[in-house]
């Protein structure tokens, strides 16, 4: 191989590196800026149940896991190291439901998008609830009970003297 070739071969992985790092968010964004000054719940205002858990593992699948991958061990995306979310001792950014939703609603470090314009709080919450759910038994919420749905106007007109 020649110098020429070196050379070549060497400027053009240094132009795809800072293309690549160009592309990339160089530095945290302004939505993370604005969420050190939010307020937010230290516990997840929003009740625990089976459904809630639901919604968030299809807000996870949508948004998620195409870093933290299928599982939430994110191994299986081999272009960056994405955190795995079954193990909180892992987490870099706090493992408190507040912290968690701080760092999935407006993002965290130089890595983590901030997902406001895809996700309302609600569903933000929802997410918590999946994410504890995936991890270690310790880290799992609570179970509350189903609220109670009125029955069904079939139901009320069976059940007439």
């Amino acid at each position: 191989m020649t110098v020429a070739t070196r050379a070549l071969r060497v400027a053009t992985s240094l132009s795809l590196g800072l293309a690549a790092a160009a592309a990339g968010q160089s530095e945290p964004s302004a939505s993370a800026d604005q969420a050190d000054g939010q307020p937010v719940a230290a516990v997840n205002p929003t009740p625990y149940t089976p459904a809630a858990e639901k919604r968030g593992r299809t807000h996870y699948l949508r948004h998620c896991q195409i870093c933290h991958g299928f599982d939430g061990r994110a191994l299986e995306n081999i272009d960056f190291e994405a955190t795995d979310l079954t193990d909180p001792e892992r987490w870099r950014f706090g493992t408190s439901d507040g912290e968690l939703f701080r760092s999935t609603k407006f993002g965290a470090g130089l890595d983590m998008p901030p997902f406001e314009a895809e996700l309302d709080d609600e569903e933000v919450w929802d997410l918590v609830h999946y994410l504890r759910s995936i991890g270690p038994e310790e880290y799992r919420p609570a179970a509350q009970p189903e609220p109670a749905s009125p029955p069904a106007a079939d139901d009320r007109e069976e059940n007439r003297p």
